[in-house]
């Protein structure tokens, strides 16, 4: 990290021990008149009960606080926030050192800072400051307290607490987003509505003729009109939406399983969990979602049981809150190689629209397959390559990245 925790640390001259030590000795040496080491033991007993109780009244009537001007945000972006310190006593703090996160964040980069240093601050001062906090990598973390050190001006003790947030801050890294071609998701769906504004174009839905404007598709030109009146006439269409796309996350097929045999039997062993694949079909799946919201369209995601995690199908909540509500989850989802299992998502698929069911490989895991057994019941989206005569529609990871319109 740029600013490197600082450890500080109490002498024993100033600690409540060290003290009594001192005093104990300083009796001992009085008691058998060795004057000039009593008279040195009570000027370092002196130094070290005067350093205790400074130390120790350092962080009284000194207020800390955090305001974030951005909280959700992409890796690789920052993460604004301003510190204010102030100093409600009548006398003067030497030094005070602040620290944002009490455990650090593994969504920080290398050169975050995370400690500032404020020194000399004036009674009824304050101190404010901006700190940038840079992102690698999704995740999410909360700061509702700040931790914050000070003490003596000798250093010999030193008095740490946490202070509150007046407004608790939810710091929220989305995954790594690309661009991609979102159209082939819906090129295959038939759950449509009308809309005035949407991303295909259905010539059944006729909705009158206009004056041919520049731009117009040449495709949608009224010959009929223009044989008969040589008026140069467009067809105006209805454009539709799909209702609902859901993606899936298949986590199970991120791991492989091997049996072991124990005194007790066998059992399941976790061989391989590859965090890889999985951290670039999140990074997939939130681009997708990204994508169809800008088509306006619905969006839903479902996440398996897992440790203590119930099956989660998560909506959008409109268009207007389905990104942060979507992505947010996808920040947070912490997956370690657990069994998992879709209980009693198959009986929803109905309510779900077109389902696409995000896997490692185009063989499913046992969990899923169990809920989607006939594989026109939902589109896969699968990181390896697969058959593309299959039944099923099978999308490879490639199909959707896009360098300057090429595939990667």
């Amino acid at each position: 990290m740029k600013n490197d925790e600082r450890r500080e640390s109490n002498s024993a001259f100033a600690s409540l021990t060290g003290i009594i030590c001192l005093a104990v000795l300083c009796i001992i040496c009085a008691y058998f008149h060795l004057m000039n080491l009593t008279v040195f033991l009570l000027a370092v007993l002196f130094i070290g009960l005067f350093s205790f109780i400074w130390g120790k009244l350092s962080l009284k009537g000194v207020n800390v606080d955090a305001q974030a001007f951005s909280c959700n945000v992409f890796p690789g972006e920052e993460i604004q926030a301003s510190i204010e310190v102030s100093n409600t006593k009548i006398i003067p703090v030497i030094w005070i050192n602040v620290r944002y996160f009490d455990t650090l964040p593994r969504f920080l980069s290398d050169d975050s800072e995370i400690e500032h240093r404020v020194s000399w601050l004036m009674p009824r001062q304050k101190a404010s400051w901006t700190t940038a906090i840079r992102t690698k990598c999704r995740g999410i973390a909360f700061m509702d307290t700040i931790h914050a050190d000070s003490g003596d001006g000798f250093g010999l003790c030193t008095e740490s607490s946490d202070f509150p947030v007046s407004r608790p801050l939810m710091i929220v890294v989305y995954p790594k987003v690309f661009a991609v071609d979102a159209g082939v998701l819906i090129q295959s769906n038939t759950s449509m509505l009308p809309s005035d504004r949407g991303c295909i174009e259905d010539n059944t839905l006729f909705k009158g003729i206009h004056d041919y404007q520049s731009g117009d598709s040449i495709k949608h030109i009224n010959w009929r009109v223009l044989a008969r009146q040589g008026e140069l006439t467009v067809n105006e269409y209805q454009s539709v939406i799909p209702r609902h796309l859901t993606f899936v996350l298949d986590l199970l097929s991120f791991t492989t399983w091997r049996e072991e045999t124990t005194n007790s039997g066998t059992m399941m062993v976790l061989d391989r969990f590859d965090s890889e694949s999985l951290e670039d079909m999140i990074s997939l799946t939130a681009s997708c979602i990204l994508a169809l919201t800008e088509r306006k369209i619905r969006c839903t995601l479902v996440l398996p049981a897992f440790g203590d995690h119930a099956v989660r199908v998560i909506d959008g909540n409109g268009l207007a809150d389905q990104i942060p509500l979507l992505l947010t989850e996808l920040a947070g989802l912490e997956y370690k190689g657990e069994e998992c299992n879709f209980r009693g998502l198959g009986r929803r698929a109905f309510s779900l629209g077109q389902v696409w069911l995000v896997s490692d490989t185009e063989e499913l895991s046992n969990a899923l397959a169990i809920e989607f057994p006939d594989s026109r019941d939902a589109g896969q989206i699968i990181h390896s390559n697969g058959d593309s005569e299959s039944s099923r529609k099978i999308l490879e990871l490639r199909m959707f990245r896009r360098d300057n319109g090429q595939d990667n």
